[in-house]
């Protein structure tokens, strides 16, 4: 896949934002399957532990989805609150930093062939809405595929 191509790079951040998504359902399985065996609740534990999580983790990502207003407020000298529009200047103050759990994701294969610099990957909140829906999907797959269910 080319980085020169516009399609090129939307096919390399959607790879890269999968396999993220998977990679956070996955961490969150393992976390809910050892808290099974140590409640003795299995895997039914694990179910439950991906649906909270997942549950959670839609909220929050939901949240920082959310864009900022086109207003801003200060508070001028005599204490009254003067309302002002925000202005886009299309500069950026900060590049994206890479996180340690990213950079472990990034050796999970194909990233290490296909890998993006963090200024070109989708931002985290969408690639944690994206988790969300994952771990929320593992959570429907050991339901209904696996059959997990408390007894």
């Amino acid at each position: 896949m080319s980085t020169s191509t516009p399609t090129g790079r939307r096919a390399r951040q959607t790879v890269d934002a999968l396999v993220y998504a998977n990679a956070v359902a996955a961490v969150v399985f393992v976390a809910g399957a050892g808290l099974g065996l140590l409640v003795g609740g299995g895997l039914v534990t694990a179910k439950y532990v991906l649906f909270v999580v997942g549950l959670l983790a839609f909220g929050y990502a939901t949240l920082r989805l959310r864009p900022d207003p086109p207003w801003g407020t200060e508070t001028a000298e005599d204490g009254r609150l003067k309302v002002t529009r925000n202005e886009e200047t299309g500069t950026v103050v900060g590049g994206r930093d890479e996180t340690r759990f990213q950079a472990l994701v990034q050796r999970i294969p194909p990233l290490p062939w296909y890998s993006l610099p963090p200024d070109e990957r989708l931002s985290v909140p969408v690639k944690l809405f994206l988790a969300s829906l994952a771990t929320l999907a593992w959570s429907f797959v050991l339901e209904t595929v696996f059959g997990v269910a408390a007894v």
